[in-house]
């Protein structure tokens, strides 16, 4: 009645799946119907062979193509433009943490930087 799937004499029904490659047997458990065992097959036979798989059931999921990845947009250039709002580079306002050392660093890249060009 379905690829991979027989019936018990006591109604439940029974799939299993053999190997084209290796020629081994997979169990694939007992069912309480044959659309359920007729599944499971389907599934292990997709996984074995993919999409080229005999099926019971037609998956038109399987032989679509899959869809193109979308590709993240590239990141952004670094600027070099002043931060109007402290007069330093934005570099600087990243590397400040709030330590003495770091207001040092800060003030004698800021004094370097007052001319307008802001390259260390």
């Amino acid at each position: 009645m379905y690829l991979g799937v027989r019936k018990r004499p006591w109604g439940r029904y029974a799939a299993e799946i053999r190997n084209p490659y290796t020629k081994e047997r997979h169990w694939l458990g007992t069912f309480d119907t044959a659309e359920e065992a007729a599944i499971a097959y389907d599934l292990s036979s997709i996984k074995i062979c993919g999409i080229n798989a005999r099926t019971n059931f037609h998956y038109p999921f399987v032989s679509l193509p899959p869809p193109p990845m979308a590709l993240p947009p590239p990141p952004l250039p670094p600027t070099q433009e002043l931060d109007q709002s402290v007069g330093v580079c934005p570099e600087m306002n990243a590397a400040f943490d709030g330590d003495d050392e770091s207001l040092v660093i800060a003030s004698i890249l800021q004094s370097f930087s007052s001319s307008g060009n802001c390259s260390f």
